[in-house]
Parts: structure tokens; C-alpha cells; sequence
């Protein structure tokens, strides 16, 4: 006897008869026998990792991507995605087995399927107000955005982490920052996780500056 599986499944093994592995079985037969033919039936599913933080669910269970993003499940069961982008981020939408738009994603297992969710963040505005100084100081961001005098305001992707340097020369010292980042040193960092908005405020040093200064 040989086996032949159908479209979906793989053959396992054989049992009973004297028969095991996969190859032909060969049967005397002298009594009454029986032999089994083994045939799992899965086929995988996958989802791409998102290009965002997010999380793509399935059910049946399964899939949970992040974490999970590949699971196998039995041929021609139906798999049903949805994706829930966390807070910051937008769903754009699936592509892949059919799937498109934004609800949810169903799969017909009848063979190995991709589909891959699209997420992108939110875009942020940081604005800089710079108070004193003129062109003696100045502020700075990294990653780079901010160069204020010229440029005081950039916009960055929900979740990026911004440093701003303020810097000062002459007759000018940094006194502080107010706003969405507080303090006295001469750098703030912080995360856009909304709209902000900073002012750095710079002072005469006047311990440096002879009675005639303006």
C-alpha cells in the first residue's frame, strides 16, 4: 500500500500491520489486520510584524503580534485577524491573502497564507520659545529639528525621545527651562507622546559684566 495526500496535508506515518515511516506498507496478510494511515492537516499563517507597536490578534488562537506572528492552524479553517494599534499610532490597513482596508481580516487556511498589517505613529509638533540673548543664544534638538533662532518648531513621531541644548555666549547665561520640560540645566529631555511645547530663557550675566556694559 502507498499513500497520497490531499492538497492541505502531509502523511505522518503508518501503524498496525507491522507497518511504520512513510514509505510503502507491505501487509501478509493471514489474519484479519488493520492498518492506519496517519494524515495531520495544518497549514501556517502568518503576520508580518507591524511597522509600528501594535497588535495584531486571531482567532482562533494563534496568532498575538507583537510576540506571536506565525501559528499553524488545521487546512480550511477560517482565521480571523484584527488589529489594535496602541496609543500614538494609526492602522493603515492589511494587505496580503485577500485581506485590505481597516476591519478585520478573515483567512481561509486551504494553504500557507501571509498577510501583513501596516501601522505608522503619529506626527507631533515640538514648538521652542527662546526668551533673552538674541543671536548670542541659541537651542538645538537631537535628533535634529530645532535650531532656534531660524527654525523653531519640528514635528517627530509619537514615542521618539527629543533632547534640546540651549547654549549661550557673550554676556548671556541659560537660566531655565519652562513648558512641557522643567529645570535649570542647560539640556531637557523628554518623549512625544503629544504636542509640546518648551521655552528656554536666557539672562544677562552680569558677574561678567563691567559697570558699563548695556
Amino acid at each position: 500500500m502507498s499513500a497520497s495526500p490531499a492538497v492541505g496535508s502531509t502523511f505522518a506515518s503508518w501503524s498496525g500491520g507491522g507497518c511504520s515511516g512513510t514509505g510503502t506498507c507491505t501487509v501478509t496478510v493471514t489474519a484479519a489486520t488493520t492498518v492506519t494511515a496517519t494524515f495531520p492537516s495544518t497549514a501556517t499563517r502568518s503576520a508580518s510584524p507591524p511597522t509600528a507597536p501594535a497588535a495584531p490578534d486571531a482567532s482562533p488562537a494563534g496568532i498575538n503580534c507583537g510576540a506571536t506572528c506565525a501559528s499553524a492552524f488545521n487546512y480550511g479553517t477560517t482565521v480571523t485577524l484584527t488589529a489594535t494599534p496602541i496609543a500614538g499610532h494609526t492602522f493603515n490597513g492589511w494587505s496580503g491573502a485577500g485581506c485590505s482596508g481597516t476591519g478585520t481580516c478573515t483567512v481561509s487556511m486551504t494553504t500557507a497564507q501571509t498577510v501583513t498589517a501596516t501601522f505608522t505613529a503619529a506626527i507631533y509638533t515640538l514648538t521652542v520659545t527662546k526668551l533673552g540673548g538674541g543671536s548670542s543664544t541659541s537651542v538645538s534638538s537631537f535628533p535634529a529639528g530645532v535650531s532656534c533662532g531660524a527654525t523653531c518648531t519640528a514635528q517627530y513621531p509619537a514615542g521618539s525621545v527629543v533632547e534640546l541644548d540651549a547654549f549661550a555666549s557673550g554676556l548671556w547665561i541659560f537660566s531655565e527651562w519652562t513648558g512641557d520640560c522643567a529645570g535649570t540645566d542647560s539640556f531637557c529631555t523628554f518623549t512625544m507622546d503629544a504636542n509640546k511645547a518648551v521655552t528656554a530663557q536666557f539672562i544677562r550675566d552680569f558677574g561678567t559684566c563691567d559697570p558699563n556694559c548695556p
